[in-house]
């Protein structure tokens, strides 16, 4: 008692915020003893009926409503919340400039010495890094112009040996670009060539799947082209498009043409449809229900799937 009674002074001479501590402390140490003296008691504890919590109903939010762009048979789409300014310096800018022109001349060993020093000078940007990274991971799948001469990957007269430090270095910067752009899917895409190249087929999937439901950031596209030479190949359509002719439509002998725009996922799934043209609302409620049950291939950027908008017509004839 004398020590518990000396605690209490204790901690009653403290300030109040002490005081809250203390208390707290005090408070869960008897929840952790009462059940040790209710057994040593023999005592059974009585359980306390409370009154069942009434379920809290999920809130559904419906998908932002994307605008789709210019006209044309597809086109590469960016989110509405992947839509943001890099902002950085010039400085950063500069180095990134040169690192392209760099690249072109064939000089890739420069080219990545300007961005490791870039990286000293001012730190983390997150397209710095994802740029670094995919030239390690270039010159880690045999890219000749990029191995290294210079700097901590530098060639070292062995190529499996160079090669570990090569991706090893890729990764390294590209897990550190994921830290900063966590939403792009670009990122993961570049991560899962990494395990690709080092054999880890079963890790390059799962990257690959990550950044598949993420965004495309247009800069990030715009690198791995840059520096891949890659084409865009289009979206299109798996299935045949067979919508339903609406009863109705058909005793009011209505025909015509229904366009619509899919707003298609890098997973080739229908995200969001969005009407151009109709000559009913019924025949654009069954197109649009047609449109969601086919299946898609999305568009690519070289092999890497990105959001986009694929335009489609079902057409109602009577004719038949």
């Amino acid at each position: 008692m004398r020590r518990w009674r000396r605690r209490y002074v204790d901690y009653a001479q403290r300030p109040p915020t002490a005081r809250v501590v203390v208390l707290g402390i005090v408070a869960t140490v008897l929840l952790w003893l009462a059940p040790l003296a209710g057994c040593a008691g023999g005592a059974q504890t009585v359980p306390v009926q409370q009154a069942p919590v009434a379920a809290v109903p999920a809130v559904a939010t419906a998908p932002p409503v994307e605008q789709p762009v210019a006209d044309g048979p597809w086109r590469v789409h960016v989110l509405a919340r992947c839509r943001r300014p890099d902002n950085l310096p010039t400085a950063v800018e500069n180095s990134l400039a040169m690192c392209r022109t760099l690249v072109s001349d064939h000089a890739g060993s420069d080219a990545i010495m300007e961005l490791e020093l870039c990286l000293q000078d001012h730190g983390d940007y997150g397209i710095l890094l994802l740029t670094l990274g995919q030239l390690y991971l270039l010159a880690g799948q045999g890219e000749p112009d990029l191995l290294p001469q210079e700097g901590p990957a530098a060639d070292v007269g062995d190529w499996p040996r160079n090669q570990v430090r090569l991706l090893n270095r890729a990764m390294t910067f590209l897990d550190r670009a994921g830290e900063l752009r966590g939403d792009d899917g670009v990122v993961d895409y570049l991560r899962a060539d990494v395990a690709r190249a080092r054999g880890d087929l079963s890790r390059a999937d799962s990257l690959f799947a990550v950044g598949k439901d993420k965004c495309t950031l247009p800069r990030s596209v715009a690198t791995i082209r840059q520096y891949q030479q890659l084409n865009r190949y289009p979206p299109y359509l798996l299935t045949t498009l067979s919508p339903e002719y609406p009863q109705a439509a058909v005793e009011k002998q209505i025909t015509g043409d229904v366009v619509l725009d899919l707003l298609i996922s890098p997973r080739g799934e229908v995200y969001q449809v969005s009407l151009v043209s109709s000559p009913d609302q019924s025949l654009t409620k069954a197109a649009a229900r047609a449109a969601r049950a086919a299946r898609y291939r999305p568009a690519k950027v070289g092999r890497y799937p990105v959001w986009s908008w694929l335009q489609i017509t079902a057409k109602y004839s009577l004719d038949d």
